[in-house]
């Protein structure tokens, strides 16, 4: 016991070195190629442009769109095998193929909307420039039929967890829906999203997002592109996750 806490030691002191070091290269880089002029002209205009970042997601979508159907079919195979299946151990198996396949299809689906959501809006038009013949949001026929075929996405996908989970979700659940929904899982499941969702959320709080203020501090300072809304938008989520703690200490901690 003594050298698993030993090694578990030498490794968050090792994790810990190579983020400084990383931090610190990065830090560096950024000072030689501001010393040096590579630095001085940059925007964001010039590294990326709203057509290159709209193709990214649409490049990204054509490979994510059937993924989430591949996964989906699959999903909805091994459930009728495992609503057919009398052999315990073959019905396992289905079982598991089941809900492995639905929570892929849950992650890329999830990992899709926020693409989707980025290629549609990255195009955004300050609402001055109407005047000038251009709408608040310019969109292609590609980002209808973007947005069309999302549509059609999530009505499939919620579907496939209500055959398989027998629970109705809807399409924007409230906060009981979604906690009733929650507690469906069996508890093994619901344990091993418990123990998932609590990482996640110490690694957004205690490492993500304090390296992206170090990100955008060195990005503020030796680059001329305002960084202000980047560290409005981190503040925010940054506070909101902490303040989500209140309401679980006044319950359970009355």
């Amino acid at each position: 016991m003594k050298e698993q806490k030993r090694i578990s030691k030498q490794k968050r002191v090792l994790y810990n070195v190579l983020i400084l070091l990383a931090g610190a290269l990065i830090g560096g880089l950024s000072v030689l190629f501001s010393e040096i002029g590579l630095l001085k002209n940059i925007s964001w205009s010039t590294i990326f442009t709203v057509q290159l970042l709209r193709q990214l997601g649409r490049a990204s979508l054509i490979i994510l769109y059937p993924l989430v159907f591949f996964l989906i079919y699959r999903t909805r195979k091994y459930n009728e095998a495992y609503e057919k299946e009398a052999d315990e151990d073959k019905n396992y198996e289905w079982y598991r193929l089941t809900f492995k396949n639905l929570e892929y299809a849950g992650i890329v689906f999830n990992i899709s909307s926020a693409i989707v959501l980025f290629t549609i809006l990255v195009g955004v038009v300050f609402i001055g420039n109407i005047t000038n013949h251009k709408s608040p949001l310019q969109w292609s026929f590609i980002d209808y039929a973007i947005a069309f075929l999302y549509i059609i996405l999530q009505v499939v996908f919620l579907k496939t967890v209500q055959k398989v989970r027998h629970y109705k979700l809807s399409a924007f659940p409230t906060t009981e829906e979604i906690k009733e929904f929650v507690l469906s899982y069996d508890e093994s499941e619901l344990q091993a999203n418990y123990e998932q969702c609590y990482l996640i959320l110490f690694n957004v709080n205690q490492r993500l997002l304090p390296i992206l203020y170090i990100v955008l501090g060195i990005v503020g300072t030796f680059t001329p592109l305002n960084v202000v809304s980047g560290f409005v938008v981190l503040v925010v989520i940054h506070i909101y996750i902490n303040l989500m703690y209140y309401p679980m200490v006044r319950k359970y901690f009355k």
